[in-house]
């Protein structure tokens, strides 16, 4: 092999150097290597420790060493050697991750794991829903403030339950133990930290637009109103008509590109829409009116759409918050709320009435089956015929 170009390890580094084993590196030796070379090559400390490691890291200087290139990592207590009681296979590892004492090493825990998933999974899903009554109690050891908003508390409550069957269910079935003191320490700080105070929601809300909350996306507006009991403001019922009229529009033209769709998947032997399906098609087609509603506006790069968007109301028989369907949101303008269902829902009557007191522009697609539920301030888009008209496109009459 022909020496490396530069300065040589043995030059640079003489320390360093010293501790090279030759006798398991080949014809690479200190003269011939540089010291950023990126090659694993084998080492041997004056204690007799042996190990693996790439040239450019072993004349780096990280804090462990001291100030001592040439120090081994076993020598000074950053690395030990752990023999896996399991697996039998001997590692250098952090002294913390030798406290744990985990029967297999890395390599061989991620093997055993890939075989036994389905089985692990089905058996912690099995004892997370067992753990259900278990994680209430312990949950309700948890001091919560008075004065967090009652939805919040209820939010939290269910992302909290939802970590404590699971921390117990992965004692019961992986004997990993102490998770669920983990965990409910975890659980307990996120109660007294991450849950807002009325004043710091109000102001939040009053300022961002948008909250997020416990990494969630809250719609501000509403906090406005759960929070200070602001009377219900509600949009300009022409105003609504107006967005009302753009979206059916809007459904207008995705009616006939789907039932064009259809007919071509029909003529190829394939089976009508699902529901699911018809229900996501709708969804895309309700987040375009965003575009048609900003065209040729300087609001249009700042406005924002959500799916599936959290907002603090609970309703009723749910565990937690509902979720919107589409949100746009406008900055310093009016939020327009959607709901889409194939069927009557009383949690999205709740969520659109919400929606209606704060302000925002109330529309409800609805398709399927089922009566249509008329509630005051919020516009309903009735398109069962046109979605009947596009599941049966292209079927023989």
């Amino acid at each position: 092999m022909a020496r490396s170009l530069g300065v040589s390890l043995a030059e640079a580094y003489p320390q360093v150097a010293a501790t090279w084993l030759q006798e398991r590196n080949g014809g690479l030796t200190p003269e011939k290597a540089t010291p950023k070379m990126q090659v694993d090559v084998w080492w041997r400390c004056p204690a007799g420790h042996e190990w693996e490691e790439r040239i450019a890291n072993r004349t780096a200087l990280p804090k462990w060493k001291n100030g001592d290139v040439a120090a081994c990592r076993e020598c000074v207590g950053y690395r030990v050697s752990y023999t896996y009681p399991e697996c039998g296979h001997t590692r250098k590892i952090t002294m913390e991750a030798a406290a744990k004492k985990h029967s297999r090493c890395w390599e061989c825990q991620q093997r055993w794991w890939r075989e036994n998933e389905p089985r692990m999974k089905a058996e912690l899903s099995a004892a997370a829903k067992a753990a259900a009554g278990r994680a209430a109690e312990l949950l309700d050891t948890v001091a919560v403030s008075e004065d967090v908003p009652g939805p919040l508390a209820t939010e939290w409550r269910w992302w909290a339950a939802k970590h404590l069957q699971g921390a117990i269910a992965a004692e019961e079935v992986m004997g990993k133990d102490g998770e669920r003191e983990k965990v409910l320490a975890r659980v307990s700080a996120a109660a007294a930290s991450l849950l807002p105070t009325q004043e710091d929601t109000g102001r939040a809300a009053a300022t961002d637009g948008v909250l997020r909350i416990v990494d969630q996306a809250h719609w501000a507006e509403g906090w406005v109103h759960q929070l200070t009991g602001r009377a219900p403001r509600r949009a300009p019922k022409e105003h609504l008509e107006n967005l009302a009229w753009l979206l059916g529009e809007i459904l207008e033209d995705w009616s006939q590109s789907a039932a064009e769709a259809v007919a071509a998947n029909r003529a190829d032997g394939h089976r009508p829409p699902t529901t699911a399906e018809i229900t996501r098609s709708l969804t895309r087609a309700v987040l375009s009116l965003k575009d048609e509603f900003t065209r040729d506006s300087p609001l249009a790069p700042l406005a924002r759409t959500y799916k599936e968007l959290r907002l603090p109301v609970v309703p009723d028989g749910k565990g937690r918050y509902g979720r919107l369907d589409v949100v746009i949101w406008f900055p310093g303008g009016v939020d327009i709320v959607v709901e889409i269902d194939s069927a009557p829902n009383a949690a999205s009557a709740q969520k659109l009435a919400f929606a209606r007191d704060v302000g925002a522009f109330p529309l409800w697609v609805r398709f399927g089956t089922g009566g249509i539920e008329k509630i005051d301030g919020v516009m309903v888009l009735d398109i069962r015929d046109t979605v009947r008209g596009v599941r049966e496109a292209g079927a023989e009459s």
